[in-house]
């Protein structure tokens, strides 16, 4: 995520008392609707300043932060000081109440709201950003392509700091912009750091289509699977790992009641369970173990009359309605809901004593989708054909 949110603290502000400053979502000056309190957290801004008036006047960037043409680091504080302040402020501490006929204003509580002989004049306070910039790379590049127009500000804040969004109209290499740790701290072993005092960081931008919404626990496959997806700049694959091999139950992604309800998006396919669980090993043995299933003991039984599970004639030896293969092929996975392989293989096998029914359908022999399945996973044909001369999908349907 190059250059996400962050230009080093160009940030001198006009506040009130000392009042936590937090920059707002929408920012009317950069037109940022970005930004995030973790990359740019709190700031304590006890000052008053406005960059509208001196810009006015005729100071210049250049003039006040000096410091930024050579800073290189984003936890370089790039406020300016008392010394650049005297340039043109006739201040002396020794008389903190100078009023100077036709300069600018040298008291201190010019500067310091609130301020009294009595009290310590409080500090400006800057978390440092969890990020890496070097500012003097680029110096080149105006002050308001960056920083929006100073003209019409008087208390700059994170909101005058630049978003993702608007680092990525320079930084638009579509190599460059998806090596995250270009910008973005990390830890031992080199994954984005994520977790900090101030809050988490999740992605929020969509400039890279990986933003996080509500439901980006569920629904991540197609930002997963696009080319340079940046999910491996923060999460190990065991995170992956840990929630799809449906060994460790995630909280967040079913409800509390979805045991009784998940039969419904089972059957739709939507999301397909097995992305998470393996049919065989979870869900049969717990549809077993609730009494469901072919190898138990449960309230159906095929020798009764109205007893059976399925209508008659659903799944024969001979010629027949046979009506599983046409629901096998719209959707096994709800057929793996109570059968295991075991039960397939009675009739579609090749093995001696098997029935030997080919589950295929006409013209399947050396067919494309044939010699795809072959070469995706060759171990599922060998179920079936256990023949030299049968490997590579040598069954003819009748």
């Amino acid at each position: 995520m190059k250059f996400l949110r962050f230009l080093p603290l160009f940030v001198i502000a006009a506040g009130l008392g000392a009042a936590v400053v937090r920059a707002e979502r929408d920012d009317a000056v950069t037109g940022s609707t970005s930004w995030s309190p973790v990359v740019y957290p709190e700031q304590r801004l006890p000052l008053t300043f406005s960059h509208r008036m001196h810009l006015a006047r005729g100071a210049t960037c250049a003039s006040c932060h000096a410091a930024a043409a050579t800073s290189r680091s984003a936890v370089d504080n790039l406020i300016p000081t008392e010394a650049e302040c005297r340039a043109c402020h006739p201040i002396d501490r020794a008389e903190p109440t100078r009023v100077v006929a036709g300069a600018p204003p040298a008291a201190c509580v010019a500067c310091h709201p609130g301020w009294t002989p009595e009290r310590v004049v409080e500090r400006v306070y800057l978390t440092p950003p969890p990020l890496k910039f070097d500012h003097s790379a680029h110096v080149k590049t105006a002050c308001v392509t960056c920083h929006g127009d100073m003209t019409k500000v008087d208390l700059a804040t994170t909101r005058q700091l630049p978003t993702m969004s608007s680092c990525l109209s320079c930084h638009t290499d579509g190599t460059q912009e998806r090596r995250c740790a270009d910008c973005h701290v990390t830890k031992l072993g080199g994954l984005i750091e994520t977790q900090f005092a101030h809050g988490a960081l999740v992605p929020r931008s969509t400039g890279l289509g990986d933003a996080h919404g509500p439901s980006f626990a569920r629904d991540h496959k197609q930002e997963a699977r696009q080319v340079g997806a940046t999910c491996t700049a923060c999460h190990d694959r065991s995170e992956c790992l840990a929630c799809h091999q449906g060994v460790v139950k995630p909280m967040e992604f079913h409800p509390g009641n979805y045991v009784l309800t998940h039969g419904v998006e089972a059957k739709r396919g939507t999301p397909d369970c097995s992305a998470c669980h393996r049919a065989q090993s979870f869900c049969v043995a717990c549809h077993e173990r609730s009494g469901v299933g072919t190898r138990v003991t449960s309230g159906f039984d095929a020798a009764q009359p109205g007893g059976a599970f399925h209508p008659p004639g659903w799944a024969t030896a001979g010629m027949g309605p046979n009506g599983h293969a046409r629901e096998a092929r719209k959707n096994i996975t709800s057929c793996a809901s109570c059968h295991r392989e075991e039960d397939c293989l009675t009739c579609h096998s090749n093995e001696p004593g098997k029935l030997g029914a080919s589950p295929h359908p006409r013209g399947w022999r050396g067919s494309a989708r044939c010699e795809a399945l072959d070469r995706g996973n060759r171990r599922m044909c060998l179920r079936c054909h256990i023949a030299q001369d049968e490997l590579g999908c040598n069954w003819s349907a009748p």
